[in-house]
C-alpha cells in the first residue's frame, strides 16, 4: 500500500479558499437532502423541509455564480520572490508568488533578451 505523506501546496490551499463559500453551500445542500430522506422514512417531508431544502439549493446557486465572477488570485510584484534563474544566459529570472506558489517567468529585454525583447514588441 502506498501512503502519501505530502501537505496541499499553497496554491492548493489559495483555491480552496477560494471555492469554500460553495463547498459550504454544497455542504448545506447535502444536509438538507439527508434530512429529506429521513423525513420520507417518517411519513414524507414537511413544508418546512422542502422549504429547507429549496433554500439550500438557491445557497448554492449563489455561491456558484459569486465564485465564478470572483477573479482568479492575481499575482502582484511585491508578493513574488525569486526562485532561480531560467537558463536563458541572459540573467532572466523564475518567481514565485507567496501567496498562492504559482511560478512565472522573467524574461527582461533589458538583459538583452531575446525573449523579452520579443514580449516587450507584443505588449
Amino acid at each position: 500500500m502506498t501512503t502519501f505523506d505530502y501537505e496541499p501546496s499553497a496554491a492548493d490551499l489559495a483555491a480552496i479558499e477560494q471555492e469554500w463559500p460553495l463547498i459550504a453551500a454544497d455542504l448545506d445542500l447535502l444536509d438538507a437532502e439527508i434530512a429529506m430522506l429521513y423525513a420520507a422514512a417518517d411519513g414524507g417531508p414537511t413544508a418546512l423541509d422542502w422549504r429547507r431544502l429549496r433554500r439550500a439549493e438557491a445557497r448554492v446557486t449563489r455561491a456558484a455564480a459569486e465564485v465564478t465572477a470572483r477573479p482568479a488570485h492575481v499575482c502582484h510584484g511585491h508578493l513574488l520572490a525569486e526562485v532561480g534563474m531560467t537558463g536563458c544566459g541572459y540573467g532572466c529570472k523564475i518567481l514565485r508568488c507567496q501567496t498562492c506558489g504559482a511560478e512565472q517567468v522573467s524574461h527582461r529585454a533589458v538583459y538583452g533578451c531575446p525573449a523579452g525583447k520579443n514580449a516587450a514588441r507584443v505588449a
